[in-house]
């Protein structure tokens, strides 16, 4: 686990870019290598980055800046292939949560991503890792019974309630 760091935004946007030169997106997106980011210290959250604050002051600064394809792929994939721990299961989630959070927002992404292939492939990923999720108790997981699994669960009824998709 990576210590993280307090960064201001110029900071985030850099180590963004370092992420997307050095095909780092996945470790960027879970925080890990020195990509880790703290969130708003008057927020309580046992997460090993800001998952929104990397989005929306990482990727979209980014990509409003260049408007660059490359990096929506590049953010997809990292989404898409995160899959093999538990803990880099529920990052891709919680970038996928963000991502189609942020696309029904009032302040909504600079690109929609969120089709139906990306929601399958995040709902399979979901539902194979299912039981090594349940038994995660790291980070949001360690005050649930069912681990990251959980919690999952519990974001995914707001996803429902608020944007009408649903990824479990």
């Amino acid at each position: 686990m990576d210590i993280k760091k307090r960064v201001s935004n110029e900071e985030l946007l850099a180590l963004t870019k370092k992420a997307f030169d050095n095909n780092e997106v996945a470790e960027f997106l879970c925080g890990e290598n020195g990509y880790a980011v703290h969130g708003n210290p008057d927020i309580p959250a046992n997460i090993p980055t800001d998952f929104n604050r990397i989005l929306i002051n990482g990727i979209y600064k980014l990509y409003s800046k260049t408007h660059d394809e490359k990096i929506i792929a590049e953010f997809r994939k990292a989404i898409e292939n995160l899959n093999d721990t538990p803990i880099r299961v529920w990052c891709a989630y919680m970038a996928c949560w963000n991502q189609i959070f942020n696309e029904h927002s009032k302040y909504p992404s600079p690109f929609m991503m969120a089709d139906e292939t990306l929601l399958n492939k995040m709902r399979v990923n979901l539902l194979s890792n299912e039981m090594s999720l349940r038994n995660c108790k790291d980070w949001m997981g360690n005050n649930k019974d069912d681990g990251l699994w959980g919690y999952i669960n519990h974001l995914d009824h707001i996803l429902m309630e608020d944007c009408g998709v649903c990824l479990l």
